[in-house]
């Protein structure tokens, strides 16, 4: 009996931590997406080519940042910290440090860079420095606790987490209302400038951490308790994505729309205009790369929890509802 346990246990990590092929190149093409979008603000902003590579690289560590908080504190649940998980937990929090120490240290080289940018075409207004204050303020706080070693327990929606992840929701929504006061502030393009780059920080954070952090550290630890723990946070990400690609997309045609219009000859007839469609096209791309990918399966994101469910050593559907917060 035993060996049979081990056997089931085996082929279920095997199932959820062994088909990362699509998620990795999803990863890439956020990525290639988020540069042209940036390079094509970027044109119509007038800023070199240095500042736009300055600013990608900006956004996707506060991206990487945002969304590994919010898996943090997020998509980990109470339950996952129990004794079956709780290394599990711990382990991918330690991870997680490592990731947000690069990160910090991207943002210290390309934070001035962006922020100078910002001060040149808006001037020294409460804008800009509250955004330049909420960064220092973040990456010390991001800094201070990543070099803690607490228990998972202790990290867990700890007053410093819950500070971080308030901190970075505040500086990605600086950063959105910055963006659009380069071209003369507007409420609506505020919002939506700044809700696409909530999404993009959800997507990108969860697929690093997914893919990064929670495979890594799930291929040590194959044990039951630990595959459950994993597809539960892995299909909350699931569910997200589903909200994500729906709003990365109205929200990047909306501004496409805002600059280029609706006519199809004014994106045919430029750079820029080819660089919005291929962007569309990204967006649609990924959202096939999802949907074939087994991350995508009806009952949990990965075969591997619905057979543990079926086997009666699961918890229930991952995306049913959870009993604790």
């Amino acid at each position: 009996m035993p060996d049979s346990q081990t056997g089931v246990r085996t082929t279920v990590s095997t199932d959820l931590f062994d088909r990362y092929l699509l998620p990795k190149v999803a990863l890439g093409v956020i990525l290639l997406g988020s540069l042209l979008g940036t390079w094509v603000s970027g044109r119509f902003g007038g800023q070199s080519i240095a500042v736009t590579l300055a600013k990608w690289s900006y956004l996707v560590a506060i991206g990487v940042l945002t969304g590994g908080l919010v898996w943090k504190h997020g998509f980990v649940r109470p339950r996952d910290l129990g004794a079956n998980a709780g290394d599990y937990c711990g382990e991918m929090y330690a991870r997680f440090d490592r990731i947000a120490i690069g990160a910090v240290a991207l943002l210290a080289v390309t934070g001035p860079i962006v922020l100078a940018a910002y001060v040149s075409a808006l001037g020294t207004k409460p804008l800009t420095v509250g955004l330049g204050a909420m960064l220092v303020a973040w990456l010390g706080t991001v800094a201070v606790t990543a070099q803690r070693s607490a228990a998972a327990e202790a990290q867990f929606r700890s007053p410093a987490g819950i500070l971080a992840l308030t901190l970075a929701l505040a500086v990605v929504a600086g950063t959105g209302i910055a963006e659009v006061s380069l071209r003369g502030f507007d409420p609506i393009a505020a919002g939506v400038r700044t809700t696409h780059l909530f999404a993009f920080a959800a997507w990108i954070g969860g697929a690093v951490w997914n893919i990064f952090i929670a495979v890594p550290t799930g291929q040590k630890r194959p044990t039951t308790a630990v595959v459950r723990a994993a597809g539960d946070q892995l299909e909350r990400f699931r569910w997200t994505v589903r909200f994500i690609i729906p709003l990365v997309f109205l929200t990047g045609s909306y501004q496409a729309v805002m600059v280029l219009g609706v006519s199809l000859e004014g994106y045919a007839a430029t750079t820029v205009g080819w660089a919005v469609i291929a962007k569309i096209g990204i967006i649609g791309l990924l959202a096939v790369i999802f949907k074939l990918c087994p991350m995508w399966r009806a009952c949990s994101p990965i075969e591997g929890v619905c057979d543990l469910e079926e086997s009666g050593a699961g918890s229930g559907a991952a995306g049913g509802g959870d009993d604790d917060d």
